[in-house]
């Protein structure tokens, strides 16, 4: 009896779980059609997407980690120009174990611009910058290693520029203000690295 009792139990907070993750996908994709990116794309001259599979940007990432984009995000986002650079913003969501052990998810932005190919470069605050594509004690190393000293400013966010696109990436949902100072911050970036990072790929602006 106390069994079935248990079992009994167990089947109502499994169920009781299911229906409060259902109405939480329904409010995600609730928010998602009416996200601001659309009304920001209209007032830039941009595009925009709510993650229903409708248009795809023409560059960049989902996800900080991920691989280039070939087809449209599952998450709102919003292509627009920044001056003469196109600028790409994600909403977007990542996973994390909490010390319950259950799996849970927190809201995660990704902000980028489009850059010139090169090979991959990795800005981590407090660490010396690294390209993993090129052998170690590459005279570019040094190089960008002369350039983050002379311009600490850049060393304070992390970022990746690989497969064509300048990032970085934050808590929280992109919100006007963030979008906005990160494209700004990337594009300035972009502007400031040496050229030669850019030669090795034989990129051009």
């Amino acid at each position: 009896m106390q069994t079935l009792f248990t079992i009994g139990v167990l089947v109502v907070v499994a169920a009781v779980a299911a229906a409060i993750w259902w109405r939480s996908q329904r409010r995600a994709a609730a928010g998602r059609a009416g996200h601001w990116f659309g009304a920001f794309a209209a007032e830039h001259g941009g595009t925009s997407g709510s993650g229903d599979g409708g248009g795809s940007p023409t560059f960049g990432v989902v996800h900080p980690t991920g691989r280039p984009l070939t087809g449209a995000p599952s998450d709102p986002w919003v292509e627009f120009r920044l001056g003469d650079r196109p600028v790409l913003a994600i909403d977007t969501r990542e996973s994390y174990r909490h010390v319950d052990d259950h799996v849970h998810f927190r809201d995660l932005h990704v902000t980028q611009v489009r850059v010139p190919p090169g090979p991959e470069l990795r800005i981590v605050p407090g660490r010396p910058v690294s390209m993993p594509t090129l052998p170690p004690d590459s005279a570019l190393d040094a190089e960008l290693a002369r350039w983050l000293a002379a311009n600490p400013r850049f060393g304070q966010r992390a970022v990746v520029v690989e497969n064509g696109s300048a990032r970085t990436w934050g808590p929280g949902c992109a919100t006007r203000e963030n979008v906005v100072a990160e494209a700004r911050y990337l594009a300035e970036l972009a502007d400031h690295l040496p050229a030669t990072l850019w030669n090795v790929s034989g990129g051009a602006s």
